[in-house]
């Protein structure tokens, strides 16, 4: 007499141990956030966990600035502000009809100077189009 198996597995076969994904990494989101990843997962075709695990993976992270950067970055946003300041000044003496060419000469250095901060703080921010 033949046998059968009564009771079949059910379900899709395991996978393979080597593609198995057994580490879960628990993530929080408040009720907003996790609305527009959802919205997010679905306009771009792809379930909640690819898309997550696809975009942890693939993403650019901009490291975040050290204390020290922080404390250089507002140095130099204040002499740029303070030489700015000059600038103004040297410009509105320079409007009242003075042709000094010492004024003309600090009005165009200050300039310089102001420029050169402002690089310097797109360099310390690692970002060129955040100033």
């Amino acid at each position: 007499m033949k046998r059968y198996n009564k009771l079949p597995s059910k379900g899709r076969p395991q996978l393979p141990a080597d593609e198995r994904k057994s580490i879960v990494v628990p993530v929080k989101y408040s009720p907003d956030k996790y609305q527009i990843l959802l919205d997010k997962a679905n306009l771009a075709g792809l379930n909640r966990s690819e898309y997550i695990r696809l975009s942890s993976l693939n993403c650019k992270i901009i490291e975040r600035l050290k204390p020290k950067d922080v404390r250089a970055i507002r140095d130099l946003q204040g002499i740029a502000e303070n030489i700015n300041r000059i600038a103004k000044f040297c410009a509105s003496i320079l409007k009242k009809g003075s042709t000094n060419q010492n004024f003309v000469q600090m009005f165009s250095d200050m300039s310089e100077c102001r420029n050169f901060i402002l690089s310097l703080i797109q360099i310390y921010r690692n970002t060129p189009d955040s100033v």
